[in-house]
């Protein structure tokens, strides 16, 4: 995962990153982690069943560095 986020990182304006050979999703994880958006291909079941198992618990850890949403602030009207 290490590498594949600093593989991530020379590709700043891409949102959606392919893998057509997935695995166990090494690339999958280090999207979520990035924010982006992935898109893997794998024709293994059981390397299937891995890879979403990883996304999904990838999904579910938070983004520690990640920049916190803008707190909704009440404008004035006049």
């Amino acid at each position: 995962v290490p590498l594949m986020t600093w593989c991530l990182s020379f590709l700043p304006s891409a949102e959606v990153v392919v893998d057509p050979f997935m695995g166990a999703a090494s690339t999958g994880v280090a999207c979520v982690a990035a924010g982006r958006s992935f898109i893997g291909v794998e024709q293994d079941p059981h390397h299937f069943e891995t890879a979403c198992r990883r996304i999904e618990q990838a999904y579910k850890q938070p983004r520690l560095f990640a920049e916190p949403a803008a707190k909704p602030a009440q404008e004035a009207l006049l």
